[in-house]
């Protein structure tokens, strides 16, 4: 393989390098370029190049109307969850509130119940002291 690679960069660089060479490199060269000329300006290719171009000009405009209605519906369904998060944090402060009054009612309950009982034994132990 690799004689055979230094073979073919020795005939490249020989055919490159003479004047003939040089002359047939730019002869081919230029019947490649018009070649590649008639080739594009061929109604049929230049059929297929238009119609390719609405295609993609289409699928293009689909994709981002498909994509501004999935942003959409995200967006909704973002809203919706929100006021659902909302309504229930309303709900559970409410439920909150109303537990933090029924405990402070409470607690006030037993401190009046626990000061009438200090004042009940207190005047227990004042009068039974003052008997003895």
């Amino acid at each position: 393989m690799g004689l055979l690679s230094l073979g073919a960069g020795i005939a490249i660089g020989y055919v490159i390098g003479t004047k003939t060479g040089k002359e047939k490199l730019d002869n081919g060269i230029n019947s490649v370029k018009k070649t590649a000329e008639e080739t594009w300006n061929d109604p049929k290719v230049q059929d297929f190049v238009h119609r390719t171009s609405e295609t993609a000009t289409k699928v293009a405009h689909d994709v981002a109307e498909n994509s501004k209605r999935a942003a959409s519906a995200a967006a909704d369904a973002v809203k919706k969850a929100s006021a659902e998060v909302t309504d229930v944090a309303a709900d559970a402060a409410a439920k909150t509130e109303a537990a933090a009054d029924q405990a402070e009612s409470k607690v006030s309950e037993t401190a009046d119940k626990a000061e009438e009982t200090v004042n009940k034994t207190a005047e227990e132990a004042k009068s039974g002291s003052s008997s003895s």
